[in-house]
């Protein structure tokens, strides 16, 4: 009986031995942090269509838009002229697109943009932006700006239609340019 009660006290005290023979396992934790600025780029535009128009990239981010035809060579009336540009854009916050120009339309290089003896030296355009679901137009008047506020981030093309009007009153004879800046902000 003696020995039955060793076996016993002994199976009953295995289970606590192998137990303690038992490692603790430790737990741990990393936490993994970074942050993504907030980044908007311009690449490259493509002329997408036009008329009496041509594009030429001039490097990143720019290129010249060139009049075919800007006057009517018997009247001297403009001549209409369309160009509908692709800008690839990314941004990754909310942001602002803002177009204006410098001259406010195509002005006569070295003239006074005056109108004399029934001629003119200064001539405004339409432009027009598709951008994140919305679209705005504007006059190429002084001051005049085109913003689109997107309230969050986008990445595609944006749409640049400008348009020359043609018929009016008789241009002077030169050349004529302005020039289109096309800005990208993230919002503040």
């Amino acid at each position: 009986m003696m020995r039955l009660l060793l076996i016993t006290a002994a199976a009953l005290a295995l289970p606590g031995l192998a137990l303690a023979q038992t490692t603790n396992t430790g737990h741990g934790r990393l936490d993994l942090t970074g942050t993504a600025p907030s980044a908007c780029l311009i690449s490259t535009p493509t002329a997408a269509a036009g008329a009496n128009t041509t594009f030429q990239s001039t490097g990143a981010q720019q290129g010249q838009v060139t009049i075919t035809q800007l006057a009517d060579p018997t009247t001297a009336q403009p001549v209409a002229a369309t160009i509908n540009l692709a800008l690839p854009i990314i941004c990754n916050a909310a942001h602002r697109v803002t177009i204006s120009t410098t001259n406010g339309g195509l002005a006569r290089v070295g003239g006074s943009g005056q109108t004399t003896g029934g001629f003119r030296e200064f001539l405004p355009y339409s432009v027009s932006a598709s951008w994140a679901g919305q679209t705005a137009t504007a006059t190429s008047t002084a001051g005049a700006t085109v913003t689109i506020n997107a309230n969050d981030g986008a990445a595609g093309q944006l749409s640049l239609v400008i348009q020359v009007p043609g018929g009016g009153t008789p241009l002077i004879a030169g050349t004529y340019d302005d020039q289109v800046v096309i800005q990208l902000q993230v919002a503040s």
